[in-house]
Order: C-alpha cells, then sequence, then structure tokens
C-alpha cells in the first residue's frame, strides 16, 4: 500500500514569541532558500548572509522558513577533500528546515550520501526516489507549522540524476516520474489542510527529460515550486532567457553558488519571490563554521602527491593559443578516469602552471579550481572533426575554447579558412572514421556547448566525477613526472611551400611546424 511509503508528519513547534509588527502590518511568513551552493561556503554572499537574513527577519516578527533544493555536498575543493562532510558541518550552522538531495549528492556514493543525511540537522526529502522494491529512500514530505500556518513540503530529483551521475552512485534507488510524484504529493498534503503546499525541486529550467515549469504546468495545486539544477536566477517568476510554460505556481530559483539567495512572501495570495543580492552580512556561527572547515582543508591541501621533474605550463597565453604539456597531462589523466577512446578539454579551465619539485593536493586545485564535472559521451567520428575545427577558429588568439586533448592526433592549416582546418585526425594510428563511434571524455562545460562549440551537445552523457579528482589520482598513479611521461605532438599545424615559396595546391613539400 502507498501508506507504507508515507513518513508522518513533522510538526515544528509554533514559536513562542510575540507577533511583532513590521510599518503597521503583521509580520510575514516567509522561506529563504539556496540551492546549487556546491561548497562555496563564503564566496559571492556567503551562507553567512543566508543565516543574517533569517536572524533578522525572525527578530522583527516573521515566521522563516529555511530551504535548500539540493547539490551541496559537491562542487569545490572543500566538499571533495572531506567527502561532503564540510557541507553538513556548514548548512547546520545555518538552521535550514527541510532540503532535497540534488543529482551531485550522490557524487562521493550512495552509502556517504546517507552517512551526510543522517547528520544533518533537518531533513532531506524526496517523492521520486525509491528502493526496489517501492519504498522511498527519504521521507516524501513533512508538514511544518509556524506562526499558525501549516506548509506542505515535498521534494523532487530531476530524472537526469539517471544519466548525470556515474554509473553506481545511486546503489539501486530507482528515479520515478517526478509529474506522478507531484500529483501524488498535492493530492495528499490537500487532504491534510495544509495552508500552503510547497514543491522544493532539484529539476531546473534546462533538461532532456523534463522541466520545472512543465511540471506546474501539468499538476495543479502547487503554491510554489522552489527550483535548483540547471543555475538558473529567478526573480518575480521568470527567467531571463526562457519563455516559461505559464501555470498558476511561482517558481523560485537563485542562479546558485550563493550569488543571491531567495526570499518568498506567502501572505495569502500569490506568493512574491524575490532574490537578495545585496551586502554581504555576517554571522559568527556560520563563519566559525566555515573558518574550521578552511583549517582542516588547508592541512590536507598540502599532502604531497606527486613529483614533477618537468615544469608543467599552464601560462593563460600558452595554454590558450597552442598545445602545453599541462595541457597534455590534465587531458591524459581525464581519458585515464573515464576510460574512453579520446578525451578534450577547454583550456580555459586550467588556470596554473605547476613548477618543477613536488606537487600537493594544493596544485591540483589551483590548476583546476572549478572541478569541473567530467561526462563520458559516445559520439560518431564527424563530430571530433566539427570539435577540433571549432578549437581551431581560435587561432591567432589567446581564447579559452581552444582544446587540449588526449588519445587523438590531430594535423590542421591555420591558414586554411575557419571551417576547414583540419587535415587528418587519427586515433590508435588510424584516420578517423566520420560515421565510427566513439567514446568521448570531457567536461560538462563543453558537453553543454561551452564556448561556443557545439559539436559534443544533443548526446545522452553519463557522470565520472570531476577533472580535479581525476588528475589527483593520476598524478598518484604516476608518481613521478618525466617530461618523457606526457607525449608532445598532438596538435600539428602544417604550412606548404614550393620551391619559388608560394603554396603548392595538393603537394606536400614542405615542414611539418609544432604549435
Amino acid at each position: 500500500m502507498r501508506s507504507t511509503r508515507l513518513v508522518a508528519i513533522v510538526i515544528v513547534a509554533i514559536l513562542a514569541l510575540t507577533y511583532v509588527t513590521r510599518d503597521g502590518d503583521d509580520g510575514s511568513l516567509v522561506i529563504l532558500h539556496s540551492n546549487d551552493t556546491h561548497c562555496h561556503y563564503d564566496d559571492g554572499l556567503g551562507l553567512s548572509t543566508l543565516k543574517a537574513l533569517k536572524d533578522s527577519m525572525e527578530s522583527k516578527g516573521d515566521a522563516v522558513f529555511v530551504v535548500d533544493a539540493g547539490d551541496f555536498l559537491q562542487g569545490a575543493t572543500y566538499g571533495t577533500i572531506t567527502q561532503g562532510r564540510s557541507s553538513v558541518d556548514v548548512m547546520n550552522s545555518v538552521g535550514y528546515d527541510v532540503g532535497i538531495p540534488g543529482n551531485h549528492e550522490f557524487d562521493f556514493g550512495f552509502p556517504v550520501l546517507l552517512e551526510r543525511a543522517s547528520s544533518l540537522s533537518y531533513p532531506l526529502i524526496c517523492a521520486n526516489l525509491s528502493h526496489p522494491d517501492g519504498s522511498s529512500v527519504f521521507p516524501e514530505y513533512v508538514v511544518l507549522e509556524k506562526k499558525g500556518v501549516k506548509v506542505g513540503f515535498f521534494g523532487l530529483l530531476t530524472p537526469d540524476a539517471t544519466i548525470s551521475v556515474k554509473a553506481g552512485k545511486m546503489g539501486d534507488t530507482v528515479v520515478t516520474d517526478p509529474v506522478e510524484a507531484a500529483s501524488r504529493m498535492v493530492s495528499l498534503l490537500r487532504g491534510m489542510d495544509v495552508d500552503k503546499v510547497v514543491a522544493i525541486g532539484h529539476i531546473g529550467l534546462e533538461s532532456a527529460t523534463i522541466t520545472s515549469d512543465l511540471i506546474c504546468d501539468r499538476v495543479h495545486g502547487i503554491d510554489l515550486f522552489i527550483d535548483g539544477h540547471s543555475h538558473t536566477a529567478m526573480e518575480g517568476g521568470k527567467a531571463e532567457g526562457f519563455d516559461l510554460v505559464p501555470s498558476d505556481t511561482v517558481i523560485a530559483s537563485t542562479g546558485g553558488h550563493c550569488t543571491s539567495f531567495g526570499i518568498v512572501e506567502m501572505n495569502g495570495g500569490k506568493p512574491k519571490a524575490s532574490l537578495y543580492k545585496g551586502e554581504p552580512l555576517r554571522d559568527a556561527q556560520v563563519d566559525e563554521a566555515v573558518r574550521k572547515v578552511k583549517e582542516e582543508c588547508s592541512a590536507v591541501l598540502k599532502t604531497s602527491i606527486a613529483t614533477s621533474e618537468t615544469f608543467l605550463d599552464g601560462e593563460r597565453n600558452d595554454i590558450r593559443s597552442k598545445e602545453t604539456n599541462m595541457g597534455d597531462l590534465v587531458a591524459d589523466a581525464m581519458r585515464w578516469y573515464g576510460e574512453s577512446d579520446v578525451s578534450a578539454v577547454n583550456s580555459g579551465t586550467i588556470r596554473s602552471s605547476i613548477q618543477a619539485g613536488e606537487i600537493t593536493l594544493n596544485d591540483v586545485y589551483t590548476v583546476l579550481p572549478f572541478q569541473d564535472d567530467l561526462v563520458i559521451l559516445e559520439v560518431e567520428g564527424q563530430r571530433l572533426y566539427e570539435m577540433m575545427e571549432a578549437s581551431y577558429s581560435h587561432l591567432g588568439t589567446a581564447n579559452g575554447g581552444f582544446l587540449q586533448i588526449s588519445g587523438m592526433t590531430v594535423t590542421y592549416d591555420p591558414s586554411a579558412e575557419i571551417g576547414s582546418r583540419v587535415v587528418s585526425i587519427r586515433v590508435d594510428g588510424s584516420e578517423v572514421d566520420p560515421d565510427g563511434l566513439y567514446t568521448i571524455c570531457t567536461t560538462d562545460y563543453l558537453a553543454k556547448g561551452g564556448d561556443g562549440n557545439t559539436a559534443l551537445t544533443g548526446y545522452a552523457y553519463a557522470g565520472v566525477g570531476d577533472n580535479a579528482m581525476a588528475l589527483s589520482m593520476y598524478l598518484l598513479r604516476l608518481g613521478i613526472i618525466k617530461g618523457s611521461d606526457i607525449q608532445m605532438g598532438r596538435q600539428t599545424a602544417i604550412e606548404v611551400f614550393d620551391a619559388q615559396n608560394s603554396l603548392t595546391e595538393g603537394v606536400l613539400v614542405g615542414a611539418w611546424i609544432e604549435t
């Protein structure tokens, strides 16, 4: 029976304080929200700002719920080093009331997620994540009451998780239809006579499966949909660049990385959703939690993981305009980690060189501070040609869209027209078959058309971790990096001259020039 899956209602006691007025009005029922914080505890506005907003509003008589829409365990150095434990400590210091798991909560594996969830001071809820027997992994909903107003919250996880999370990381869990789950939750909560129904979704507005506005269009009775996943900033129910499917539900989302925080007033009528983008605010409790995390991680970052006998060139003007040994090393690490035929990385993600000598974890995270998600795609060979043509459209400039590669060698003609510069691409010694299939490990940024390189867009892909993790593990495997460990000459420019130093059509008589 469905009732066996339902979790008992959680009732938060009504706060024992006088309802203070503000500018002559009763205090408000307010929902503060965050999403996709990705361990950026003190970047942007910082989580101290969220806690300070909460305390300030409560001191003025507002009943305040603090809600998170997922992707908080992973995404920056602190989370990677502690496998998300640092996020638990910081999030607990903020005083959240309820949250949901995002797809990146599974990056360290399902058992780690369950362990982290058990340490949170607030519940994670999700109505469309189940075990094979149909039982819910997390509570499907909670009902919270403040100021005499009952709010029913239910959670939704994007079906994208099944393709964006590395195989095996989600255990045997099943992501079910979020539309069916939402419809079931609305019916259930309305039957419990709640005053407001709020969906917390890690769904987003960019998906191959379902988007939050489509859910709201298909499921009536949701007063507010707090969204995450696509890192979309939404204010007043609108998102710049998106034509939302209209519905009676207000959708709110902050963009992510603590760049702003959502404020939704729920005082009768339609919720009013805005974003706080003001000055950062301070909170001693959150600041102390972040300080402890930094102190712990600082010691770990000093750990030596390898030694290099050569300078690894990640200088901005070099790596964005030509093949370098640092670019090759990062690409090699990605191909090895993803067990793919080839790999490609946009050079803009590589931000530093490494001097000869000891290499620490801190060096890795300095080189790859964005810790871009790595994905595996299977594409036709023609897409590899298109990908490299897009890369060579930037020749003559230092552009982050220039690609560093592994597993293939490319010759190109820099004097040719843009779009016709690739002369040859070889994998395992053979020319790439335009109709053949090849696996490529790349960043999700490039897979989504980053830097205008759309060659890999439109393909399903599986997540395999992040590039900093891949590089760290690859360096540990190598131990000592010698110049000979990095095979250069993967990208070669060709210039063709005849005896009169003029171009000779169709005949190669000149030199191969490495760039």
